[in-house]
């Protein structure tokens, strides 16, 4: 859930934001399980889920900027979005008092889940040890000759 704490990370960078009045958490996951070879690792699983991000006592007159910061971050973390089919965030803001909201965000995510082989990792698969973590991609430097199929 990499992208759920990265984004209540910054959440949390932002004036006006108090750590004891943030609650994030993922609800409604669903793991799709899969064991594609990466080459250096495999993916296992897809786990897409709501993020649900509650923020207590946000100052009013900031509410329009939250809401920009969460687009922008939106579109410089998450951009294949479109691609997963996946819905725009819903918003609830509720007036606490004159200068207060609560504010409510619920954002789809998907994630993929990848292990990659440690002789020490906590994982044992395929009688071999693994751990958690992105699987290296290797990017070819040159393309020395392309027939056509």
């Amino acid at each position: 859930m990499k992208k759920l704490s990265a984004l209540a990370r910054h959440l949390l960078s932002l004036p006006g934001v108090k750590r004891d009045n943030v609650e994030a958490f993922a609800d409604l996951g669903k793991l799709s399980l899969c064991a594609t070879d990466l080459g250096q690792g495999f993916e296992i699983g897809k786990f897409r889920y709501d993020a649900i991000f509650s923020i207590e006592r946000f100052p009013a007159d900031q509410a329009n900027r939250l809401l920009a910061v969460l687009a922008v971050w939106i579109a410089e973390n998450d951009p294949e979005r479109d691609l997963l089919n996946l819905n725009d965030p819903d918003v609830d803001v509720t007036l606490e008092d004159e200068q207060t909201v609560f504010v409510e965000i619920s954002i789809k995510f998907e994630e993929s889940l990848s292990i990659v082989p440690d002789p020490d990792g906590p994982i044992t698969w395929e009688g071999q040890q693994w751990r958690v973590d992105d699987v290296p991609i290797d990017v070819a430097g040159a393309v020395d000759k392309l027939e056509n199929i």
